[in-house]
């Protein structure tokens, strides 16, 4: 058996302390003291510390310390964990879903155990499930990489708990409920605009997402929907690839508005067109999806898709309890989302 990451020494050594030494209320050691204790680096300290306060049991109060919780002296048969499984949980996306996630399930007793899975099958996702398995968790909301049909623990959860899918579904998993953005009229949104107000006639797709995951294939769906025409794809698959394949197809096609499917790849593909003199609205327009705070900053300022990912962190936590209890839900709940016009589409203005 591998020996176990120093940061679970850690978790496993603060538990034992919270049942025979300490009581709610107390203070508990500094992440300082506990990585000289163990001779491991500050951030392994903190990244058990905050598993631990993950879990609800401490408690960190800013410029003071981290404190036992009263959650820590419930047996844990009383504590409902779940899982939460989300891809880049570090940026603003992911951090928003995760915050409300949290503050919902506690509402309830529930505490969360997170994990991030990236955006594909790998071995590191098998290690990550393995942990929320180890861990005893009741249920498990997920964000779908693309293979998770591969994944041997995903198949062992399905049997045991109750899952669901946060923000996109994908092919072979129809069955799970799922809470995600309304993709399919955020596209619409992006392709009507184009079509009524700039008078767009060919339209390129771009992707590095496989159209196998349910919110790149509506946001396309919904886009050649609104744009009444038909609607190329170029499909990706890393971003890095778009600096040599976006020049080749814009000399083949001559495309006057380009669709990328998120704010990130949005980012990349301008600098792209800028670098190889492409003028934006001018001579190619561009949309996206996301509004991420960055898409306001960029030159020009990016036409783009709201999505709300508060509510839909909201509505996954609360689907989950509701299983959780036996209670009926809807097979999907879809967050509506809020067209955002800038000037990267061709108009003058923006919000």
């Amino acid at each position: 058996m591998p020996p176990k990451p120093p940061y679970k020494m850690i978790m496993d050594f603060l538990k034992e302390e919270l049942k025979i030494r300490y009581s709610p209320g107390d203070k508990i050691p500094s992440e300082n003291e506990l990585a000289k204790m163990f001779g491991v680096s500050r951030m392994t300290a903190r990244k058990a510390v905050e598993r631990l306060v993950n879990e609800g049991l401490l408690v960190r109060i800013p410029g003071i310390g981290t404190f036992v919780s009263e959650v820590s002296k419930l047996s844990k048969d009383t504590i409902t964990y779940v899982g939460v499984a989300i891809g880049n949980v570090s940026d603003v996306r992911g951090q928003t879903m995760v915050s409300e996630i949290t503050k919902t399930l506690r509402s309830f007793s529930a505490y969360a155990i997170f994990t991030d899975v990236g955006k594909e099958f790998s071995e590191d996702l098998e290690r990550k499930l393995s942990y929320l398995m180890e861990e005893g968790i009741s249920g498990l909301i997920m964000s779908p990489v693309s293979g998770l049909e591969k994944s041997i623990i995903f198949k062992k959860f399905l049997e045991k708990i109750p899952v669901v899918f946060i923000d996109r579904t994908i092919s072979g998993f129809e069955n799970i409920p799922v809470v995600e953005s309304n993709n399919y009229h955020g596209g619409y949104l992006l392709g009507e605009h184009l079509r009524e107000v700039h008078n767009a006639k060919k339209a390129l797709f771009i992707t590095e997402e496989n159209t196998s995951m349910s919110s790149v294939r509506e946001r396309y769906e919904g886009f050649k929907k609104g744009f009444k025409r038909h609607v190329d794809i170029l499909e990706l698959d890393r971003v890095e690839d778009l600096k040599e394949n976006l020049p080749k197809v814009l000399k083949a096609e001559r495309y006057d508005s380009l669709f990328f499917c998120h704010d990130l790849l949005t980012l990349s593909g301008m600098f792209i067109l800028l670098r190889n003199g492409y003028r934006i609205p001018e001579d190619i327009k561009v949309v996206s999806f996301d509004d991420r705070i960055v898409t306001k900053y960029a030159f020009p300022k990016i036409t783009t898709v709201r999505q709300n990912f508060v509510e839909m962190g909201k509505v996954a936590a609360l689907f989950l309890i509701k299983l959780l209890r036996k209670e009926k839900i809807p097979k999907s709940e879809h967050i509506p989302v809020e067209l955002i016009i800038r000037e990267s589409c061709g108009c003058s203005f923006s919000t």
